[in-house]
């Protein structure tokens, strides 16, 4: 068995694994040609009305392990395409469902705070005094940012066929949860 994918330290959710040396080489040929549907749920500071494609362009930094995002192609960068859709927003902040076109380093994290909306409790991308603020009055110690599902592909060869037009859904942890309810943010489909 092994991992197929990563999530960011002090992300949440769904990690997949292969149980089979076939299984995980079917499995991360699925997230490499993404055909597997990532979503991810965030809290970020301002408020989205409306859902958005966003494209841009990624370069690491590996001196600070930090990424840098940009509108234009320079030298090492990868091109980067994020998909968001409000959940709800209590005219301060937006729940947002996210879906990961491409997956790389700190995308999400860096793509939505160089729109102006960084996630909550991210001190690497994020507003360290809005953070700390945050931090403070719930006992955040992470980013609010979680992987909430994953959309299998419709037609599966073996060995994974079992798992064909599938979805897994983690749901959001207490902490995050807890943040929700005291800023007014708790719905229906907010809690799953």
């Amino acid at each position: 068995p092994s991992v197929c994918n990563r999530l960011d330290r002090n992300t949440s959710g769904l990690v997949a694994a292969g149980k089979s040396l076939t299984g995980l080489q079917e499995l991360s040929s699925l997230f490499h040609d993404r055909s597997l549907h990532k979503f991810y749920r965030c809290l970020v500071n301002g408020v989205i009305k409306n859902e958005k494609y966003i494209k841009g362009y990624l370069h690491k930094d590996e001196k600070c392990n930090k990424v840098i995002i940009s509108a234009d192609r320079t030298e090492d960068s990868q091109p980067i395409k994020t998909r968001y859709r409000p959940v709800c927003d209590n005219g301060k902040y937006t729940l947002l469902e996210v879906e990961l076109i491409t997956g790389r380093t700190h995308q999400i994290r860096a793509h939505l705070a160089s729109i102006g909306h960084p996630i909550l409790g991210d001190f690497k991308y994020g507003d360290p005094k809005l953070n700390e603020q945050i931090q403070k009055k719930y006992k955040v110690r992470s980013q609010l940012l979680h992987s909430w599902k994953l959309v299998m592909p419709e037609k599966l060869a073996q060995p994974l066929d079992y798992l064909s037009g599938k979805e897994f859904i983690a749901p959001l942890p207490a902490a995050f949860k807890k943040v929700l309810k005291g800023e007014g943010l708790e719905t229906a489909e907010s809690n799953s």
